[in-house]
């Protein structure tokens, strides 16, 4: 690739309003440590294009680091990106470089486990999402009898939106990642004050650091690297702190298998689709 061929750094999956200024901070300082790290030059680089879909720009060839989504990472984006690692995050769900889902209903309603929300009301943020759809299908399909489970299910186009709609009686339930789940506790006190957690899914990897495939092997290590010491510099644990970054491994692609194996449980019992 030559100059003004690259995208800056960005990191979307938990790019919050309230947590915006802590991303650009680490984005910034990833960014960086990638130019030197990669023997490249700042001019090299355009702004991450945000008038097109996500899957869209992590497809570019001129991806450097991104953070997706393990579904996307098995499915839309498999054998299309490489692989770099995950972060660790300090959340209620989250274990190393693993994390689950978070079942949430409303604070004031009488369902304490999900076997009673069977015939209410689902919400989820996207069809390609491991906590929102996949993890939540998993769980429904061990009870839902190979049989629609819930009265209706809608998209929301996120997480947080799915909170709101639960929150103001839209939705009985969303399955909700652990970080955006711990985000909401710290950041909308308010919000979360008119939900609660019944429960948590199976866990997984979580939300992987990827970039172009038009970077080699030895590239993605020393990328690996640079992502490492950035998540151990001291002077930005201020706001790793902020978006609960607490580490990095990295992992190869056969780690993320339990997410297929989550779909093809639902299949063989019959929920083949959250419904």
């Amino acid at each position: 690739m030559s100059g003004r061929d690259y995208h800056s750094v960005r990191l979307p999956m938990y790019d919050w309003p309230e947590v915006r200024v802590a991303t650009e901070r680490l984005e910034n300082a990833l960014q960086i440590a990638l130019v030197n790290a990669l023997g490249l030059q700042p001019s090299d680089f355009v702004p991450w294009p945000e008038d097109r879909g996500l899957e869209v720009n992590w497809l570019r060839p001129g991806l450097l680091l991104s953070q997706t989504c393990g579904y996307p990472l098995t499915h839309a984006l498999k054998g299309q990106v490489r692989l770099i690692g995950v972060p660790s995050y300090a959340a209620d769900g989250c274990e190393g470089r693993n994390y689950c889902s978070h079942l949430v209903v409303a604070r004031d309603s009488n369902h304490a486990t999900l076997a009673d929300l069977r015939g209410k009301r689902a919400i989820y943020n996207g069809p390609d999402s491991q906590s929102g759809m996949n993890a939540f299908r998993y769980e429904v399909a061990k009870i839902a009898s190979g049989a629609p489970f819930f009265s209706s299910v809608r998209e929301s186009g996120g997480h947080l939106a799915s909170l709101r709609a639960v929150a103001d009686g839209e939705a009985d339930i969303a399955s909700v990642d652990a970080v955006c789940w711990a985000l909401a506790c710290q950041e909308l006190p308010d919000l979360v004050s008119k939900l609660r957690s019944i429960g948590r899914t199976a866990s997984v990897p979580g939300l992987p650091l990827v970039t172009s495939l038009a970077f080699q092997e030895t590239d993605a290590e020393t990328i690996a690297r640079a992502v490492k010491s950035v998540f151990e510099d001291a002077s930005l644990a201020e706001d790793r702190s902020r978006l609960l970054i607490c580490g990095f491994s990295t992992l190869l692609d056969a780690d993320y298998a339990p997410v297929l194996e989550m779909e093809r449980f639902a299949a063989a019992h019959g929920y083949p689709k959250l419904a």
